[in-house]
């Protein structure tokens, strides 16, 4: 399993990791590619070899630009840019990685925010650099040390504001972070995009065997390097994809149909999966197991939703890892009419499988009158070249 770990000796920003990860082997010339699609205006930059002390990297020296961009204008160029799916996808997410915690920070809607530093064109190379980067080491799992912050504040758009910034910790909610008394913005908002991004799993990296390592050079001038360093290697351990909670309790005092309806609103908010098992309980009554699994993140909201919506009294936990496909969806259109696809690739980009997604075969069975099992037939037939 192809490892990345990140290790933010000095902090992590955007133009930070995209230097690290030249300095580790990915051509410049990939980036230029990619950037070169972009219909807007990209600002002139180049790799440029940096020393601190004796640690040698490279910086991403990037020439000023007025080009700022709205929401709107940034997804629509992370969606229509020619490149994989895959880098879209976490351009994209990380993308809405950022919206979320502005909206959470300034109590504003997605549709309501205006982004002001983060609006600038570089946020926009940043996520596509750095996940072409992802994709060009065939990056399967990534680990990451404590975050550092400075202290004090910092002059922002907004005025004076303390550092680090509200959007900052709001990213970083529920990772390891240290604080320095360095009255610098160690970490930016990009930085700490990345991390929630790309790190699923929190716990210690598995031995690996380093193939690469890079230096990314920030711009200030501390007696501490201002450095992000990375180590790409292999690992022999067990291959997941990351770790989740399964959550479990016995019921035998509660209507079924509740219990369906429960675990209805806990699939509507981000459960993994919802499962229903019979069990024989005390003094041999009948009763049922559910068992659910999340991610961290959802761990606590699930928890009370249990509590608030069951009889039950009590729930055990345990941490599991889970190993999934890479996915991608696809609209193809049939004789009865568009229907989606999800397409499942392994770790080196090979398809796998496919499957048709169920609401789109229930919602054409009735508009056409045709049993599901015959109409599912079809349009595996029709979507197998596809």
């Amino acid at each position: 399993m192809k490892i990345l770990y990140i290790d933010p000796i000095f902090g992590i920003s955007g133009d930070m990791m995209i230097s690290a990860f030249l300095h580790a082997g990915l051509p410049f010339d990939e980036l230029k590619t990619l950037l070169n699609k972009l219909p807007v205006p990209v600002p002139a930059m180049s790799p440029v070899k940096k020393k601190q002390g004796i640690i040698e990297g490279i910086h991403l020296d990037i020439a000023d630009s007025d080009t700022h961009l709205t929401i709107r204008q940034m997804e629509e160029i992370i969606n229509t840019v020619e490149t994989e799916e895959k880098v879209k996808a976490d351009a994209k997410g990380m993308l809405d990685i950022i919206l979320e915690a502005e909206s959470k920070v300034h109590g504003a809607s997605r549709d309501e925010l205006h982004l002001h530093e983060l609006s600038h064109i570089d946020t926009l190379i940043d996520l596509l650099c750095v996940a072409r980067g992802m994709h060009y080491f065939n990056i399967q799992k990534v680990f990451c040390g404590p975050v550092p912050h400075g202290s004090g504040t910092i002059k922002t758009s907004h005025g004076i504001i303390p550092n680090p910034p509200p959007v900052t910790l709001e990213i970083l909610s529920g990772y390891n972070t240290v604080f320095s008394k360095e009255p610098l913005e160690l970490t930016t908002p990009t930085g700490a995009t990345i991390v929630r991004h790309y790190v699923k799993d929190k716990d210690t990296a598995p031995p690996i065997t380093i193939e690469k390592t890079g230096y990314g050079m920030g711009a200030y001038k501390t007696a501490k390097p201002d450095v992000l360093r990375i180590f790409i290697g292999n690992a022999e351990d067990p291959i997941y994809d990351e770790e989740i909670w399964v959550i479990e309790t016995d019921i035998d005092d509660m209507e079924m149909e509740y219990l369906g309806a429960v675990s209805d609103k806990m699939r509507d908010a981000g459960a993994l999966d919802v499962l229903c098992f019979p069990v024989y309980m005390k003094k041999g009554r009948i009763g049922v197991r559910l068992s659910v699994a999340v991610i961290a993140e959802k761990l606590q909201q699930t928890l009370d939703t249990l509590f608030l919506e069951t009889t039950t009294f009590g729930i055990r936990l345990r941490k599991d890892r889970r190993r999934t496909l890479k996915r991608e969806m696809q609209t193809v259109e049939t004789s009865y009419g568009p229907v989606k696809i999800k397409k499942g690739f392994d770790s080196n980009g090979n398809f796998v499988k496919s499957h048709i997604e169920f609401e789109d075969v229930k919602r054409l069975s009735f508009e056409k009158n045709i049993p599901f099992r015959i109409l599912l037939d079809e349009l595996k037939h029709e979507v197998k070249n596809k």
